[in-house]
């Protein structure tokens, strides 16, 4: 999610984590854009997360990159580098090398097209974003798509993100974990083992996304009558305007 540190972010850092906490999260990941970053707001960054943890609630703040790719963001769990450029391949670059964790979010904004050499770079891809894909199932296309990138490289993991701005686009979708201890260590070791499931009401998956046809054949159905429900939400909304 992003805070008001983001050009685009309506809540403070300290307002984020009483939001989640007050919903029964323990840890969230914060990646504010790039171009709004500078050394500065990335301290302060850094300070207001470690101000706003608690021994129950713990704040990963990162960068999400932007890249000279149209619709392409690096998403750094854990990173605060700064790319010195906005090629994909920099911003994974910058991500490892600052102990991120990589992610190639929202990827249905560049119809799911990844160079090899990226997908071998990146740690995951972002196969549910709830801003892009609606608050309760992943796209349709993610399935397939997501096993496509992942032939380039196989150790590839799947995730999913609210990739919340503001309080009203808030969905129970979460990422679970056991953990020794909540520390930003921990939790970065999990996701790079792929130890977590990802869990919403109505559906759940594995790190691998590797779910059954019947699965696939029901996410189909459902989707397309959510697609329905949405367009006739929005023409009643029109009708009533």
């Amino acid at each position: 999610m992003h805070s008001s540190f983001s050009h685009d972010g309506c809540l403070t850092v300290a307002e984020l984590a009483r939001f989640y906490a007050d919903r029964g999260f323990q840890f969230i990941a914060i990646g504010e854009h790039s171009q709004d970053m500078d050394g500065d707001k990335v301290r302060a960054l850094a300070e207001q997360s470690a101000a706003a943890s608690k021994p129950d609630f713990l704040i990963v703040p990162g960068i999400e990159y932007t890249c000279n790719v149209p619709g392409m963001h690096i998403l750094g769990v854990g990173s605060l580098g700064l790319a010195p450029d906005a090629e994909p391949l920099t911003a994974a670059r910058v991500i490892r090398e600052s102990d991120g964790f990589a992610v190639l979010a929202h990827p249905r904004r560049f119809e799911w097209q990844c160079p090899a050499e990226l997908a071998r770079r990146v740690d995951a891809v972002e196969v549910w974003n709830v801003a892009y894909d609606g608050k309760f199932l992943p796209s349709v296309q993610a399935p397939a798509a997501f096993q496509k990138i992942r032939k380039a490289n196989p150790r590839l993991l799947a995730i999913a993100s609210h990739d919340l701005h503001r309080e009203p686009a808030f969905y129970d979708v979460g990422i679970e974990m056991e953990v020794p201890a909540l520390t930003r260590a921990a939790v970065l070791a999990n996701l790079r083992l792929g130890a977590y499931q990802i869990r919403s009401r109505y559906f759940s998956t594995g790190p691998q996304f590797e779910i059954s046809w019947t699965r696939a054949a029901l996410l189909r159905v459902f989707s397309s009558q959510l697609t329905c429900l949405r367009q006739a939400r929005a023409l009643a909304l029109r009708w009533s305007a």
